[in-house]
């Protein structure tokens, strides 16, 4: 039976009390995901109990069914438009959190956070791992080589306003520190966005949480240590 990242265990997320966001596509119940021909239309947020609702138009919503991430459904994004609209969340959010299990299918890639406007991307193409910059114009490279992404792994992301910095993790391991937040980004809105991120596409998403505070690097570990147990990844 799967762990709640809320149980009060060593190995699970440690508070729920700024938790805004925890998804899970492995629960392919019609109570947690709701599908049609292979397209996501609504997938349930556990920490409030309400659904994130995917994108209206059925081209553009995430895949499910047929993919998987380590044998347990997950959710694909496979062009420059999918994305979830989520209810729920705050409109706006300056300190936060987020981590998702992913996989890069494609050539270029990376994840949005936020809008066309208050972005924060973990941008990954065939060798590099990295930012784009706010304004989705420029990518910094934190890591480089051909096998950045070619398993699943876990990712985290935090974004800190008082110090205008976000820090990337993968698995265990820091990768990298920019200066390039804004302090602003919204929530409601993640996924991938053509007009934000280029050619954003090409990786498939997995159980995904997200917090409205900057964790520590304790609790980022634990939250990890946690992800890998569900997911099957391999911390290094």
């Amino acid at each position: 039976m799967a762990v709640s990242p809320f149980e009060p265990v060593p190995l699970i997320i440690p508070s729920a009390s700024n938790c805004l966001l925890w998804m899970r596509p492995r629960d392919t119940r019609p109570s947690n995901i709701t599908s049609s021909a292979g397209r996501l239309s609504a997938i349930k947020n556990l920490a409030n109990n309400r659904n994130l609702i995917s994108n209206g138009v059925t081209a553009n919503q995430p895949s499910t069914g047929a993919v998987t991430i380590n044998g347990l459904n997950a959710l694909g994004f496979d062009n420059d438009n999918n994305r979830w609209l989520a209810t729920g969340l705050p409109a706006t959010m300056t300190n936060f959190t987020f981590f998702t299990v992913a996989q890069r299918v494609g050539s270029s890639q990376g994840i949005v956070l936020g809008g066309a406007s208050t972005i924060s991307i973990i941008r990954f193409t065939a060798n590099s791992l990295g930012f784009n910059s706010d304004d989705g114009t420029s990518t910094l490279t934190l890591a480089s080589g051909t096998s950045v992404l070619t398993a699943p792994a876990i990712f985290a992301i935090t974004g800190n306003a008082a110090t205008s910095t976000r820090n990337l993790y993968k698995n265990s391991a820091t990768i990298g520190t920019t200066g390039a937040y804004d302090g602003n980004i919204t929530p409601s809105f993640f996924g991938t966005a053509a007009a934000s991120s280029g050619s954003a596409r090409g990786f498939n998403m997995g159980e995904t949480i997200m917090y409205n505070k900057v964790l520590s690097s304790d609790e980022i570990i634990r939250i990890m240590r946690y992800l890998a147990n569900e997911s099957g990844v391999i911390l290094t």
